[in-house]
């Protein structure tokens, strides 16, 4: 990745393929009411056409999965990291009753392109007819051959769209956006943009031992504290009403590219959490990280990542995507 896939995203559009992601496909009378009652966002609330960002717990409120669910009319998307598929799916199993909701893992039949920058939505405009969608909404867009459930993004780190098309039309698709003006983009770019933007991943600051409020999933908009029961809600709900979690996510200021991850943080001469990301900040000249630290350890702290090396605590994020 260099600056040229750097200032694509700030001046125009990058178009970048996402095939870290799984795809479900829930069907049935019941999909809305079943899959309501089994993740942290308010699935019912925004109806038909709409994209929203929550999570999957366990029943003791651990995050299985961060998930970006987008209703049409006939059918329910769900996308999460690949690497939690199976657990996802599981879960599905045992708790969608087959009567109302049937689930079919799709991974393989679609695929995800990203569009993401200033520039997206006409890039968009130029390769498919129809309106773009708004913040926190999707449609099925089409012209010619050429077909996608595209949504705007939530949550991402970054501003555009995600573009859910047939499995084997993905490359041309990528193609068609490059010819309507978007430049190809790795995702290492995406990497980037989610640390800058305080975004946790799963396998990183996310693991099987994460509550939804130690990670910011619900300063990101992934939890609803008024949609009513869901699996896990009763530790959330207490997280949310009665205290707060032991530990948070923070930024760590660092003096440079780290040896390893994920790497101990001490204060104190105690370890109070992990080094979990790190990347390189051009618009401060600096190495920039997220850290899963004990709450008593407050932004503006100076830790200790071992030996000589020191950073500073920080509030995240440390950029907002433009609007």
């Amino acid at each position: 990745m260099g600056e040229a896939e750097r200032a694509a995203l700030t001046m125009r559009a990058v178009v970048v393929p996402r095939p870290e992601l799984a795809r479900f496909r829930l069907t049935g009378g019941g999909r809305v009411t079943c899959l309501q009652g089994l993740v942290t966002c308010d699935v019912a609330q925004p109806g038909d056409g709409s994209h929203v960002f929550g999570a999957l717990l366990t029943a003791k409120g651990m995050i299985v999965a961060p998930l970006w669910i987008t209703r049409l009319a006939d059918a329910i998307l769900v996308e999460a990291p690949a690497v939690a598929a199976p657990a996802v799916a599981a879960t599905f199993e045992r708790s969608l009753p087959p009567r109302l909701c049937k689930c079919e893992d799709v991974s393989s039949v679609f695929a995800t392109v990203g569009l993401y920058g200033p520039a997206a939505a006409g890039c968009l405009a130029a390769a498919l007819d129809g309106e773009p969608p708004a913040a926190g909404r999707a449609a099925e867009l089409r012209r010619d051959s050429a077909s996608a459930v595209v949504a705007r993004v939530a949550a991402r780190g970054v501003d555009g769209f995600d573009c859910v098309v047939p499995a084997g039309d993905a490359e041309a698709f990528a193609a068609r956006l490059g010819r309507a003006g978007a430049v190809a983009a790795s995702p290492a770019l995406l990497e980037e943009r989610r640390i800058l933007a305080g975004f946790p991943r799963l396998g990183a600051e996310i693991d099987e031992k994460t509550l939804p409020q130690e990670v910011r999933l619900d300063e990101l908009g992934g939890v609803s504290f008024t949609k009513g029961c869901y699996l896990g809600q009763e530790t959330v709900a207490r997280i949310h009403f009665r205290g707060h979690a032991n530990r948070y996510l923070a930024g760590l200021g660092l003096g440079g590219e780290p040896a390893a991850l994920p790497a101990d943080v001490s204060h104190g001469g105690q370890i109070a959490g992990r080094l979990t990301s790190a990347c390189w900040w051009p618009a401060q000249d600096t190495w920039a990280g997220l850290a899963v630290l004990r709450r008593s350890v407050a932004p503006g702290s100076v830790v200790d990542l071992g030996g000589a090396s020191e950073a500073t605590v920080t509030e995240l994020p440390w950029e907002r995507p433009s609007p």
